[in-house]
């Protein structure tokens, strides 16, 4: 009986690599930490750096390349995998490689497969191919390093810089945020209007696992509700529906209900993108016109954005990012608040939270010009409570809004007149003194009945 003699402990190694040394292909094979491990002799040949030379090589480098990089440079952003490739998704990328010596003096492109390299479930290294384009096909303009670019500037703008802070509540929420990025689970944000509920969503989504996908934001509130259903639930559009990666829906009980029941549907579909909804005021008028299949749906994540007042500690590093953005729409570079500007800044009671204190930095900044921004360059309504400077100011007066008051009032006195009606629609326009059909167009916006049949034909046809 003949028995096979053990192999040494380095014959698998030296088995792939004579295979990929004698492939024609430029291959190149990097570790876990994205260091290159491996290179052929085609990729020697190609690239006219040495095994030796190129071994060790990080390629961590995000931004393109630019005219002038060192070759080290050149190649660490050529060769870096997009971060799905190291989740376990195979990706290709066209990569530009700068007019350099190694380049012969002309912009090159390469068109880069990306291969991950798994043990077990998790992924331990990438295998790389290098394809050189011909002059004829590459392309004239660098679109594909262009639009790199545009995406990284965009994940970096979305940094969890944005939540840092010394506020309980903000420290609450930056770990709720961390947490709502590391799984697919839907989430609520709560919080009042201009408080930040997109920006903690943006935040999941560029540190969550789709963020090289699209964010979608849907205003439920002013967008058309066939709109809405046009984006996501029209069969056509199912391709686009694959490239987002994450669909904000604000005040999503905006929605009719038979849309709300829809979305239902999309959370549980194979595929669908992630979904995340944000709230204004969770009150019981809010609660009723939110089905609760979606309410349930949507809450498996609940994260509370405090409003600015009860962060005022972080005025300083708030004004000062705000400020930054507000750079480009300004003349000349900004000269800082005088202590007046601050004392104002401190004491309003900002019902409008971050949208209002950005709006009046943008003003202000206009107004002041090159100079320092005072108290005189913010809006009146900063500037007008007569009060000393010693006296604390006051709470914020609680708000009346005539059209939530309004439309609670005409819900229920339409289901007064159906309850004396026993649920009888006609006869319920004759109590209310209204036509018919004008009562049915009313149920249907307070979410009181669904969109008949023959309506919702009509809508059909028309679109």
């Amino acid at each position: 009986m003949n028995q096979r003699e053990p192999a040494p402990a380095d014959a698998d190694d030296f088995r792939w690599q004579a295979l990929f040394q004698r492939s024609t292909d430029p291959v190149f094979v990097l570790s876990r930490r994205r260091r290159v491990l491996f290179v052929n002799r085609a990729w020697e040949a190609l690239t006219g750096v040495p095994l030796a030379q190129a071994r060790g090589l990080i390629c961590r480098r995000q931004r393109p390349a630019a005219p002038g990089d060192p070759a080290e440079e050149i190649l660490a952003h050529a060769l870096c995998p997009p971060p799905q490739v190291l989740n376990g998704v195979t990706a290709a990328v066209w990569r530009l490689l700068p007019a350099s010596p190694q380049t012969g003096g002309v912009p090159r492109w390469w068109d880069v497969e990306f291969v991950p390299l798994r043990e077990g479930d998790a992924v331990c290294g990438v295998l790389g191919r290098v394809t050189p384009l011909l002059p004829a096909a590459a392309p004239s303009a660098p679109p594909p390093e262009l639009l790199f670019a545009l995406r990284q500037r965009a994940a970096d703008r979305w940094a969890m810089e944005w939540l840092a802070s010394e506020v309980p509540t903000m420290r609450r929420l930056a770990e709720q945020v961390r947490l709502a990025a590391s799984v697919r689970s839907p989430a609520l944000l709560v919080g009042e209007a201009g408080s930040g509920k997109e920006s903690a969503a943006r935040l999941i989504h560029y540190h969550g696992q789709w963020r090289e996908r699209a964010f979608v934001a849907l205003d439920c509130a002013r967008l058309p509700a066939a709109a809405v259903a046009e984006l996501l639930f029209r069969p056509e559009t199912e391709a686009h529906r694959r490239t987002i990666g994450t669909v904000y829906l604000h005040e999503p009980q905006q929605l009719p209900p038979r849309l709300q029941r829809e979305f239902v549907a999309l959370l549980t579909a194979g595929g669908a993108p992630r979904m995340l909804a944000g709230i204004c005021n969770p009150s019981e008028q809010t609660t009723q016109r939110l089905q609760p299949e979606l309410s349930c749906a949507l809450s498996i994540l609940v994260l509370r954005v405090p409003p600015l007042r009860e962060r005022r500690a972080d005025l300083p590093q708030l004004v000062e990012r705000f400020l930054r953005r507000a750079a480009p729409l300004a003349e000349a570079p900004s000269a800082g608040l005088t202590p007046a500007a601050w004392e104002l800044l401190r004491a309003y009671q900002w019902p409008g939270n971050l949208s209002e204190l950005y709006a009046t930095l943008v003003s202000a900044r206009a107004a002041a010009g090159a100079g320092p921004i005072d108290a005189v360059h913010f809006p009146g309504a900063l500037r007008s409570p007569h009060r000393r400077p010693d006296e604390p100011a006051r709470e914020a007066e609680r708000p009346l809004p005539l059209d939530q008051l309004l439309e609670e009032a005409e819900r229920r006195l339409i289901q007064l007149a159906l309850k004396r009606a026993k649920g009888k629609k006609a006869r319920a326009a004759e109590l209310l003194g209204v036509w018919r059909p004008r009562l049915l167009r009313r149920m249907i916006a307070l979410g009181l009945a669904e969109a008949e049949p023959l309506v919702e034909l009509e809508l059909d046809e028309d679109e």
